[in-house]
């Protein structure tokens, strides 16, 4: 005789605890320091700030500071994570859609000038921790490795599809062409190019290196 299954009553949903009070302002002094760091290395660098700097602009403690952060290399990794962050959400957000390499990466090119219009400063500062993240901090972590790593998997889908070259390694590519954006935006913010003008030169360049030639005649006999 085959019995039936009991289904077991449906689990009552797990409730999250709110934050204590003390959760709440260990969180909010956190922010604090984080805001204050932030600030300080986008007008000072990273050499020039010190951890005492960032807690006077904090209305905190030295102590205080060292509760949350080891030291200044760590508040600085703090401040590039959540920049990164930022940036690749809107990045995200522009992609979807294009319907080719270039496209896309002009939409991010797009994108990542819009972020750093958007909050100034701070790409230039969290570009600069490539001596920072040398001594013994985790390869990827940086700003420069993720906005890489996210392009390096651009370029695999697309070398999939056989629209771009495949006989290039996406990661040795990815982390130069982002090199290569990082020093043209520069180049073009100083030497006051017209934006058109320069994403145009940085997109064209690299999707004439990338595409396959059989795309590209497609794309130029395309009505």
């Amino acid at each position: 005789m085959t019995e039936l299954a009991v289904a077991a009553p449906l689990a009552e949903p797990t409730r999250l605890a709110e934050p204590s009070r003390r959760e709440r302002r260990k969180a909010q002094t956190r922010r604090q320091l984080l805001d204050a760091a932030r600030a300080l290395f986008v007008k000072r660098g990273y050499d020039a700030t010190r951890p005492q700097d960032i807690a006077r602009a904090a209305d905190v403690a030295v102590g205080t500071f060292y509760l949350h952060f080891a030291d200044k290399r760590a508040v600085f990794l703090a401040f590039t994570d959540e920049a990164a962050q930022q940036l690749m959400e809107r990045v995200r957000a522009r992609a979807p859609g294009a319907h080719d390499f270039a496209e896309g990466l002009l939409r991010s090119l797009e994108a990542i000038i819009e972020y750093s219009e958007a909050h100034p400063g701070v790409l230039a500062a969290a570009f600069a921790d490539a001596a920072v993240l040398a001594a013994g901090v985790p390869d990827g972590s940086s700003l420069r490795d993720r906005l890489a790593q996210s392009l390096a998997q651009a370029l695999r889908d697309g070398m999939l599809r056989g629209e771009l070259r495949s006989d290039y390694d996406p990661a040795v590519i990815a982390h130069g062409i982002v090199g290569l954006v990082q020093q043209g935006l520069r180049f073009g913010t100083h030497g006051g190019v017209d934006r058109r003008v320069l994403l145009d030169n940085l997109v064209r360049f690299c999707a004439r290196a990338l595409v396959t030639p059989s795309r590209v005649a497609h794309e130029e006999n395309a009505p």
